[in-house]
């Protein structure tokens, strides 16, 4: 049975290289890691509505909320999941990104994380509202010059910001790091 001071200090001899050799991760990988993680996220919720839809087809349809709410919670499960516990997901893997407290360079709490998904997921829903306006010609009203500001201002962050923080990472006291090889 390991004790918090055994985990601690596990956690300070996989955390120490990491903050040694770290250097801010750009634009440009975090977005291929992002886009790798969504493919994997929707696969997932692909799998667990198999027996959504058998159920339904058998006890009738769920109302559309509950749907929702079980892809949010796929969504933060994911994210927050892998972000609290390694720092790191599949997607950030293969491009050696870690997510560290800009404060002490420690794996972020569970509580950073969910404000960091919140965060990410708010400016995601955004920029996919942004594109649809656009795709369909309703770019000419209130609603969307105010929603499109979110995903600007978050990439305005993460362009204008010292450490390369978008919005999110911001708000949650986030750095996204790329490990040494």
């Amino acid at each position: 049975m390991t004790t918090d001071k055994q985990t601690d200090d596990q956690t300070s001899q996989i955390l120490e290289p990491v903050r040694q050799q770290a250097v801010l991760a750009g634009f440009t990988v975090r977005a291929i890691a992002a886009l790798y993680d969504l493919g994997i996220v929707f696969a997932l919720c692909f799998l667990i509505f198999i027996p959504v839809t058998a159920v339904e087809q058998s006890l009738g349809v769920m109302p559309e909320w509950i749907k929702g709410m079980l892809v949010l919670t796929v969504f933060w499960a994911y994210f927050v999941g892998f972000w609290s516990r390694s720092g790191e997901t599949t997607g950030m893997r293969p491009w050696r990104l870690v997510l560290v407290m800009a404060d002490n360079g420690d794996f972020p709490s569970l509580s950073a994380c969910t404000i960091r998904f919140a965060v990410l997921l708010a400016t995601w829903l955004a920029a996919v509202f942004v594109l649809l306006s656009m795709l369909t010609g309703k770019t000419q009203n209130t609603t969307y010059a105010t929603v499109a500001l979110l995903p600007f201002i978050s990439l305005a962050c993460l362009a204008l910001s010292k450490r390369q923080q978008a919005l999110h990472d911001l708000a949650a006291g986030i750095l996204v790091v790329r490990r040494a090889k």
